[in-house]
């Protein structure tokens, strides 16, 4: 996971704002999770597509989900026509999500998020109660057994 925690400070560096959810941000919260990617949540927009675009200079960031695994190029940040990325760069899997189910788009998941230092950098992290209810309406097996386990860890704090 070492390459994914470098991947998140990287991007917080170049000024991307964004909110950490998926399994990484369950981790955060304490949960046994083993996850293969970052999901972060962030505006779709030009400008910080074109930051994400230079953070990840270098990392060779292709799209994962398409035939040819093609790169990301400085066009396709520009044009803001992109609701949704999946890449893969040298240092692991990032999907950049324009909102996540059960909780909205970038500001109701800022709005549902707390800080977390990370080596050094600050970054938004989605609450415990904001990931239980984005696991639960995706609502795939994996995402129900990280339910389980992010309501005993909120049960073991509220103790």
């Amino acid at each position: 996971m070492q390459g994914l925690k470098d991947l998140l400070c990287r991007i917080a560096s170049g000024g991307v704002d964004f909110v950490l959810a998926g399994g990484f941000g369950a981790t955060a919260h304490g949960c046994s999770l083993v996850t293969r990617d970052v999901d972060i949540v962030c505006r779709m927009e030009p400008d910080t597509l074109l930051r994400l675009h230079e953070a990840l200079e270098g990392l060779r960031p292709v799209h994962r989900m398409t035939p040819g695994r093609l790169p990301l190029t400085r066009e396709q940040a520009e044009d803001g026509q992109l609701k949704n990325l999946y890449l893969s760069c040298d240092w692991g899997q990032l999907d950049c999500l324009g909102e996540i189910k059960g909780l909205g788009g970038y500001a109701e998941c800022l709005a549902r998020s707390e800080p977390l230092d990370l080596a050094g950098h600050k970054i938004r992290v989605l609450t415990l109660e904001a990931l239980i209810a984005a696991k639960r309406a995706v609502g795939r097996p994996r995402d129900l057994h990280a339910v389980l386990e992010l309501e005993a860890i909120r049960e073991r704090l509220q103790k």
